[in-house]
């Protein structure tokens, strides 16, 4: 009785007529795909140029993010260098770009990687080119690692080089029994 009549009544009853409940289908969305290795009926779909066209475009949009993310990186760690360069204060502002280049290169990389196998098949990318692309990838952004580790690691020797040669000077001069007279 509650469904019978109203508004309610007629909507359920479209919906159970056009999403197959009175052919038996309780859930059509769920039904097996097809299989292509039975012997019967056509085989997998053909691929056409637009099919190619399309993955070409896809793997270049790809490759710009990418691209987009690690010049961002660059860019960052490029005016770290500069701020530290400049003034004592913008040794400070020098390791915030630092690490804002860093996440822009870990981002760019890990997003790269997590969609390459992601989007491989509708790429059309063999096993093989994606592992090469995830080798380039990982070897790139580990290069920009080990270029700002040693960068970080010369400004902290720096650093204490300066503090250091003044007294080292003064006690080997006292050993050598010189006085400074």
């Amino acid at each position: 009785m509650a469904l019978s009549g109203g508004w309610w009544g007629r909507a359920v009853a479209r919906a159970r007529g056009a999403s197959g409940f009175l052919r038996g289908e309780a859930w059509p969305w769920r039904a097996r795909p097809a299989r292509y290795s039975s012997g019967r009926g056509p085989g997998p779909p053909a691929v056409t140029e637009l099919d190619k066209a399309d993955a070409w475009l896809l793997r270049k949009a790809h490759e710009t993010g990418f691209l987009s993310w690690f010049r961002n990186g660059l860019l960052a760690t490029g005016v770290g260098v500069i701020s530290y360069v400049q003034s004592d204060m913008g040794r400070e502002a020098a390791y915030g770009f630092f690490i804002l280049g860093g996440i822009c290169v870990s981002y760019g990389s890990a997003s790269y990687l997590v969609s390459l196998f992601l989007l491989r098949r509708t790429m059309m990318l063999s096993v093989s080119t994606a592992l090469l692309n995830c080798a380039a990838v990982t070897t790139v952004a580990l290069f920009w690692l080990c270029a700002i580790s040693l960068y970080i690691g010369r400004l902290e020797v720096e650093i204490i080089q300066d503090d250091g040669p003044n007294d080292k000077c003064q006690d080997k001069k006292k050993e050598d029994g010189k006085s400074d007279k």
